[in-house]
């Protein structure tokens, strides 16, 4: 009754996250490789399995979608001892697997953004009905 994030409104996100990682999946993998090897590869093929069968997105999904998300943000580059550094330098600025390693981050954004918002507000519904109850 008082859930502002209704179970219709996290099916239809968990959705479109799935969709993401159906017409981008490829992508993604190729754009995982490039930037952080083999480890980074399985990571988004896995997410993407769990995905098929979730019946919504849990913290073990969110988890792996900001992990995906960091690496595509280039969050690690820069350190010497990651392999992400190593890797990103052998990539052409002015390519266009850059150019899709940034729109696939940009729509991970999205999409996290999304669910950040929807986790707040069912973190506040609790909290109203809980000081109801009270």
């Amino acid at each position: 009754m008082f859930d502002t994030c209704s179970t219709e409104a996290r099916s239809d996100l968990l959705e479109r996250i799935r969709r993401f990682f159906f017409y981008n999946g490829h992508d993604l993998a190729l754009a995982a490789l490039q930037l952080g090897g083999a480890t980074a590869e399985k990571r988004v093929t896995s997410c993407a399995k769990r995905l098929a069968t979730a019946r919504r997105v849990d913290q073990h999904i969110r988890r792996e979608l900001k992990a995906i998300h960091r690496l595509l943000s280039l969050e690690n580059v820069g350190d010497p001892d990651n392999i992400e550094t190593a890797l990103f330098s052998n990539l052409d600025p002015a390519s266009a697997e850059v150019e899709t390693i940034c729109l696939l981050m940009d729509m991970l954004d999205d999409l996290l953004q999304e669910l950040d918002a929807a986790a707040d507000g069912k973190s506040h519904s609790l909290q109203r009905r809980a000081s109801v109850a009270a």
